[in-house]
């Protein structure tokens, strides 16, 4: 089996369909015929697809869901290392904390 991304042609047919102009004869000719060998391809592409197994779809929640965690825990230090900081630059003491809220 292989991958989508080792026949990719977007550059290529990008190029070509833009190389097409409207004054040459057979324009709408070579214009369906690159339509329907891309509808090929990609059809044979969704047809070499399959759905992912129970096993890889929960590997792959369990993987984002630890990205999520550590994001967030990554987050709630760096939230708890600036409190400290800006008490420092703002100068208010802990007695005064209740005051500047």
């Amino acid at each position: 089996r292989r991958c989508c991304h080792h026949k990719t042609k977007s550059k290529r047919s990008v190029t070509v369909l833009m190389s097409v102009t409207v004054n040459s004869n057979g324009w709408y000719e070579e214009i369906e015929a690159k339509a329907k060998k891309w509808w090929k391809e990609a059809s044979a592409l969704a047809k070499s697809c399959t759905k992912p197994t129970n096993k890889e779809v929960m590997r792959m929640a369990k993987t984002i869901g630890w990205g999520c965690f550590a994001i967030g825990l990554f987050g709630a230090v760096i939230e708890l290392m600036f409190i400290p900081v800006v008490r420092v630059l703002t100068g208010v003491s802990v007695e005064n904390r209740a005051l500047h809220r």
